[in-house]
């Protein structure tokens, strides 16, 4: 009997030897019957990192669960778009492979092989990135156009289909203009319906039912002024306010109590001076007035020309959010009626609820700071500390930096403040002095 209970128990042994080749995570059957999975317990790996031609590049104590993949990579590399870096056994080495940080220039060019727009694009060497920032007021030729695989030092021409774009000009019968829009589809031909938005507040348009014409073409769109349509609210502020006629000249003994709100329903400027319309032929000046708004951002009025750059100039609504297939076309002007500041960054309104990016733009009779940009196609090396990174306007970037002896292409060098800057991938810049 010993024998046979002998063999019996060693026949389990061997069972449970080929069972226990298959990985299971351990499982506690409780007396209610209820079962609870116990969490895979994490291992600490000394990771030896290599490059892909297998050159030591650092180590690091890294911790994880066995078989799991390492998504870590030292400062100037990047985990390897097919990624087999894993953890094995508990307080053993492993060795994981990453691929050193490139930057590359990506241009997109339409049919007409013009250059519409282009960007410098991070990544690791032999990494495969889908590109999203498709310019606006264009398509993609194709799916696979859309995927670059990273090499060091190459330049990417990606094809992309430009739409036709219109500017449409909004007059009343008397020949002035109280507005602009941009209309673009994919050919000339194409009918399009102006959106209530792109109607200048307070008029109405003998038609919204247009046809694209030939590429930049102009159309033009009478208007006429909507009866008492408000177009927003003021409130006065602590002191009585003054009321004017259309012509700037002040109305005997006519004001609005302090601290009352009015609906507005036109705005114009009267020798350098903006006023708001409140009654039929009242006007408040907008000194004496809080303009009243549902949003954080302070609109002010500013009216101006802006003229737009060498690209297409995206399009955003008042909370700073992107207008889909709205953009207004390169080299293009155009009038502006408010100006805010967003998040840090300014725009300026060129339609009703359509506001450009300041830094895509020019002013007129105003230098910018940025007007200095200047194209630098190079290679710039990182200093022995980290460098931050900073945007078009010298504000530093919190979430991101370069590592330290890490070499980077770059695209345009820009003197801002007395400090140069070179751009080393879209709106990210970094100051010489951090250069070696």
């Amino acid at each position: 009997m010993k024998k046979s209970t002998s063999l019996l128990f060693s026949g389990l042994l061997v069972s449970g030897m080929v069972l226990g080749a298959v990985a299971t995570t351990p499982t506690t059957v409780h007396a209610d019957g209820t079962a609870t999975t116990q969490a895979a317990a994490n291992v600490t790996n000394n990771v030896r990192f290599v490059d892909q031609d297998n050159n030591y590049v650092a180590n690091k104590s890294l911790q994880g669960v066995k078989g799991a993949a390492i998504n870590y990579a030292p400062d100037g590399y990047a985990v390897p778009t097919n990624n087999k870096n894993v953890f094995g056994d508990d307080n053993t080495t492993v060795t994981a492979t990453v691929t050193k940080m490139i930057s590359v220039n990506v241009n997109y060019v339409d049919q007409n092989g013009k250059l519409v727009n282009s960007e410098v694009i991070n990544g690791g060497v032999g990494n495969t990135v889908k590109l999203t920032d498709l310019p606006a007021g264009c398509n993609w030729v194709n799916d696979a156009e859309q995927t670059i695989t990273l090499v060091d030092g190459k330049e990417y021409n990606v094809p992309v289909t430009k739409k036709v774009f219109n500017t449409v000009i909004f007059k009343t019968s008397d020949n002035t203009e109280v507005g602009r829009t941009e209309i673009f589809s994919d050919k000339v031909g194409d009918a399009v319906n102006l959106t209530s938005s792109q109607v200048p507040t307070g008029y109405t348009a003998s038609t919204t039912s247009l046809t694209l014409q030939t590429d930049n073409n102009t159309q033009f769109v009478t208007v006429s002024k909507s009866a008492d349509a408000a177009t927003g609210e003021v409130t006065v502020n602590d002191k009585a306010a003054q009321l004017y006629t259309s012509l700037g000249n002040a109305i005997t003994g006519r004001t609005l109590k302090a601290n009352s709100s009015w609906k507005t329903f036109e705005t114009k400027v009267i020798k350098g001076k903006t006023y708001y319309r409140v009654a039929t032929n009242e006007w408040v000046e907008a000194s004496a007035v809080t303009v009243n708004d549902d949003t954080t951002n302070a609109v002010t009025p500013f009216t101006s020309n802006v003229t737009t750059g060498g690209v297409v100039s995206t399009l955003y609504d008042k909370t700073g959010k992107a207008l889909s297939g709205r953009a207004l076309g390169p080299n293009t002007s155009w009038k502006t009626a408010g100006k805010m500041v967003l998040n840090g960054k300014t725009y300026y309104q060129v339609a009703t609820n359509e506001w450009v990016d300041a830094s895509t733009v020019t002013v007129a009779g105003e230098t910018t700071a940025n007007s200095n940009i200047t194209p630098s196609k190079g290679v710039v090396t990182i200093g022995s500390s980290v460098a931050i990174l900073y945007t078009k306007d010298g504000v530093a970037i919190t979430d991101r930096a370069l590592g330290p002896a890490t070499r980077w292409q770059t695209a345009n060098k820009m003197t801002l403040n007395g400090e140069t800057y070179y751009q080393v991938a879209t709106n990210e810049w970094v100051k010489a002095s951090n250069l070696k």
